[in-house]
């Protein structure tokens, strides 16, 4: 059946990538909703998921991964996040942003796209916040200080480990010249 396909060797190698960032997705949410929602570190809620998505969109560029961002806020957005409609808008414009950023001044390496998931991940919960405190259900919500910004720095030591996974899936499917 795969004979019918007519795929390349190079175009089978770009399919297994994306299908990998695809599982570690995968892999990331469920870590996410079963593990940390259920276990807060020091108070705060872990949320790497949207880190995730701007370390692929800088790592495969702004189009390449700019629609990979889309997509995953999206089925983000469908599996039930709290407020994601805000995470739809907010995740694949700063991931675009940030690997415009990271390609035109800074380099695509750790320290960049770890202050760059700091700045996209610091606006996209702010951005939530501020949105429950306007809401009348949630008026009540948590000191900004001591629940937000600690959630968001306790997810930067996740950033370095996406980034090599990301880094090393990046490599399939690049060719090399003799």
């Amino acid at each position: 059946m795969l004979r019918y396909f007519h795929l390349t060797r190079l175009q089978w190698k770009s399919v297994l990538k994306w299908t990998l960032y695809c599982l570690l997705y995968l892999l990331i949410l469920v870590f996410e909703d079963v593990l940390l929602a259920k276990l807060p570190v020091f108070g705060a809620k872990l949320n790497p998921l949207p880190m995730y998505l701007v370390v692929v969109c800088i790592r495969e560029g702004p189009e390449k991964g700019g629609v990979f961002s889309l997509l995953g806020a999206l089925f983000w957005y469908l599996s039930g996040v709290d407020y994601g409609n805000i995470s739809v808008a907010v995740l694949p414009i700063g991931s675009i942003l940030a690997a415009v950023l990271c390609r035109a001044v800074l380099t695509v390496r750790l320290l960049p796209t770890g202050i760059c998931c700091f700045v996209i991940g610091l606006l996209n919960e702010s951005l939530i916040f501020l949105f429950k405190l306007i809401l009348p259900p949630y008026a009540a919500a948590g000191n900004y200080w001591r629940v937000l910004l600690p959630g968001v720095l306790l997810t930067l030591p996740l950033v370095p480990p996406m980034y090599f996974i990301v880094k090393a899936i990046g490599r399939i499917g690049v060719q090399h010249e003799l």
